[in-house]
C-alpha cells in the first residue's frame, strides 16, 4: 500500500529536479511525530508541517554515536539534522543566510538542546554550508513537501500520514489554471486541485 502511495504522490507532485534528489532513509526507519516533551526547561509540541519554512540559528550536532528518534544510527558524516518539532524523517533545504550556500538534509532526530537554536546539523552538513561559526549559523529551513511525503509514504509506523491527506496536500499546491478552459476540469486540472483537496480531506475526516 505504501509503495502505491509513494507512486501517487510522485505522479501528482511531478519529478524531482535533477541534482536535487533527497537523501534516503536507512532500513528500519519509522515515521514519527511523537508526543509533547520537555527539553531545556521548554515544552515542545511535535506536529506535521510539510509546508514548514523558518529562519533562525543552526548549531552543529556534537554526537558521534547513538540512535536517532526515528530509529537510525547517528552518523556525523551523513547529510542529516535534528529539529525539535517536525515530523521525522523530513527532507529539508538548508540555506546559509550568510553566504547563500545550500544543502539538502534528512531531518531524522530531535534537537538541538539549546532552545536558542532552530536546528542542529551534522558536521558534514555544516561543512558544506561553509560556516564561519558552526555554533551559530544563520539559516533558512524549508521542508520540501513532495520529497518528504514520498519518504513518509514509504515508511512504516503508526503515525504515518494517511493517503487522503497526503494527496490533498499535494493537490492544494497544484499550479493554478483558468477554469474557463474545459481541460482544467480534468483530473490533472491545476486550479481543480483545491476542490480535490477539500473532497479528500472531508472523506478522510468522515471515515
Amino acid at each position: 500500500m505504501r509503495g502505491w502511495a509513494a507512486l501517487l504522490v510522485l505522479a501528482l507532485a511531478g519529478c524531482v529536479p535533477a541534482g536535487s534528489l533527497p537523501p534516503g532513509a536507512a532500513s528500519g526507519v519509522r515515521y514519527v511525530v511523537g508526543r509533547p516533551y520537555q527539553a531545556g526547561g521548554i515544552w515542545r509540541y511535535p506536529r506535521e508541517r510539510f509546508d514548514y519554512d523558518a529562519t533562525g540559528l543552526a548549531a552543529t550536532d556534537p554526537r558521534g554515536a547513538g540512535v536517532t528518534a526515528d530509529g537510525e544510527a547517528v552518523d556525523p558524516h551523513a547529510l542529516a539534522a535534528a529539529h525539535p518539532t517536525l515530523q521525522l524523517p523530513a527532507i529539508a533545504r538548508i540555506t546559509s543566510l550568510d553566504n547563500g550556500y545550500q544543502v539538502l538534509v534528512r531531518i531524522n532526530d530531535r534537537g538541538p538542546a539549546d532552545p536558542a537554536r532552530l536546528i542542529a546539523l551534522t558536521p558534514r552538513a555544516m561543512a558544506l554550508l561553509h560556516a564561519d561559526d558552526p555554533s551559530a549559523l544563520r539559516v533558512r529551513v524549508e521542508v520540501l513537501p513532495a520529497e518528504s511525503l514520498q519518504l513518509a509514504a514509504s515508511l512504516g509506523g503508526a503515525e504515518a500520514p494517511r493517503l487522503a491527506l497526503m494527496l490533498g496536500f499535494v493537490a492544494a499546491r497544484w499550479r493554478r489554471g483558468d477554469l474557463t478552459q474545459l481541460h482544467e476540469w480534468g483530473l490533472a486540472g491545476r486550479r481543480f486541485g483545491t476542490v480535490v483537496t477539500w473532497f479528500l480531506l472531508g472523506g478522510d475526516l468522515y471515515t
